[in-house]
């Protein structure tokens, strides 16, 4: 089991959250989709299993904040990172915010106008466990314009890149010691020009067919429904409360 107990290295997609209107609808669709458990904390909910911490769930603000999960990458130094983000184009959303002794953190955009996050570990190191059912297992940028991304990414987190483009679709991987972390992926042609650069969020589940079936139960939607990739068994789908995701199941064949 993946288990983390020290900080993250530079670049590692290190933590998730989710900014939604109805925490209590959050907690009846996420604990019985993954099996969370939730701690209140300040208003906000750590979300866990087996006592460790998976992502986090806060009570938007206001109209202007989006309801969507948010990608957080680590960082050893929050301010040179964030000073190199608008050296490189990218603007400061949401400035960095201590939490305590906890951690410090920002909110960001590349760019292209796709949203993430940065967080330097203090006593919380971000996810204790990853690539397990109901936990992250996969960040990937959707952007116009990959080569861009590429650049940008590699600039500020110091990955390596593999090209694994496929005739009528370019990706590149992103990669930490030679192993894949993350990747950017080109926005689909049918996608709407309106439709910005964005990150979405992979959970692990044991079984893609029966987890899509459970979403649709508990009022959310299938944007995609499960199909065989060299990467599992891959959904899009939405909660009840609209925000979208993807789970990632063995492969059935």
């Amino acid at each position: 089991m993946p288990i983390r107990h020290s900080p993250w290295p530079r670049g590692m997609p290190c933590w998730v959250d989710l900014m939604i209107s109805d925490l209590t609808k959050a907690k009846e669709f996420y604990g019985q989709l993954f099996g969370w458990e939730f701690e209140h904390r300040a208003g906000r909910l750590r979300c866990t299993i087996g006592g460790r911490e998976v992502s986090g769930i806060g009570e938007r603000t206001g109209p202007d904040t989006a309801a969507v999960w948010t990608t957080y990458f680590a960082v050893p130094d929050l301010d040179a990172t964030l000073h190199a983000i608008t050296g490189a184009g990218g603007r400061v959303l949401r400035p960095a915010t201590g939490v305590g002794d906890d951690c410090r953190f920002a909110v960001v955009g590349d760019p292209s106008g796709a949203v993430f996050g940065l967080w330097q570990a203090g006593a919380r190191i971000g996810a204790q466990l990853t690539d397990e059912p109901g936990a992250l297992v996969w960040n990937d940028c959707f952007t116009a314009n990959v080569t861009a991304a590429e650049a940008f990414y590699t600039g500020i987190f110091g990955y390596g890149s593999a090209d694994l483009s496929a005739p009528g679709f370019s990706y590149t991987a992103l990669t930490l010691g030679g192993e894949a972390v993350g990747g950017l992926a080109e926005l689909p042609a049918d996608v709407p020009g309106e439709v910005p650069a964005h990150w979405v969020t992979y959970f692990a589940v044991a079984d893609a067919d029966e987890s899509t079936e459970m979403v649709r139960e508990l009022g959310g939607s299938v944007l995609n429904p499960p199909f065989d990739s060299p990467d599992g068994r891959l959904a899009a789908v939405t909660d009840n409360q609209g925000v979208s995701f993807c789970l990632v199941g063995p492969s059935t064949g």
